[in-house]
């Protein structure tokens, strides 16, 4: 009697770690330290395109991390080899989503900067969002043929875009 409870114990306890993974979704990109850290990616989403000269396969990754005060939306691309993306501002279109996401009725850019962060060329705008709570920092880091671009928002105060880039890792690409 002892015995086959132990060993529906010892099953039930298996099946739980085999089926626990299931519930944080795969994804290359993940927080390593920071704010963000050990956060689970959901609403992940891998994409492969032909590119638009026929040149090559467009790869890109999209995951979502969130905890009750943060969310954070990554989006990785990566151009087949020997193109390079444009230097364009994309601030202004990571600033609508953010609008779009939260409702708001406008943004005001508080701030902006362009530094590096491990390799990366880095650029930034915090923002802050009419009609919503949230303070957002949208950024796009750019190296050759690899775009790191999204948002960080944070609720009622200002999001820590750095301490949550410099956390950022992304298999082979980027890491603190």
């Amino acid at each position: 009697m002892f015995n086959c409870a132990m060993r529906r114990a010892a099953g039930i306890l298996v099946l739980a770690a085999l089926s626990w993974p299931a519930l944080a979704e795969d994804s290359p990109i993940s927080f390593v330290s920071g704010p963000l850290a050990g956060v689970a990616a959901e609403n992940t989403k891998h994409i492969e395109e032909q590119a638009a000269d026929g040149g090559g396969i467009v790869r890109a990754d999209t995951a979502t991390f969130s905890t009750r005060d943060l969310l954070a939306y990554i989006d990785w691309s990566r151009l087949p080899g020997g193109y390079s993306w444009r230097d364009t501002d994309r601030m202004p279109s990571l600033a609508s989503m953010a609008q779009r996401v939260f409702k708001a009725s406008g943004v005001t850019v508080l701030r902006g900067d362009q530094t590096s962060l491990n390799g990366y060329r880095v650029r930034y705008r915090m923002i802050s969002l009419t009609g919503a709570s949230e303070r957002c920092g949208v950024f796009d880091l750019q190296r050759r043929s690899h775009l790191i671009q999204g948002l960080v928002c944070a609720a009622g105060g200002e999001a820590p875009l750095m301490a949550v880039l410099q956390g950022l890792s992304i298999d082979n690409v980027i890491e603190p």
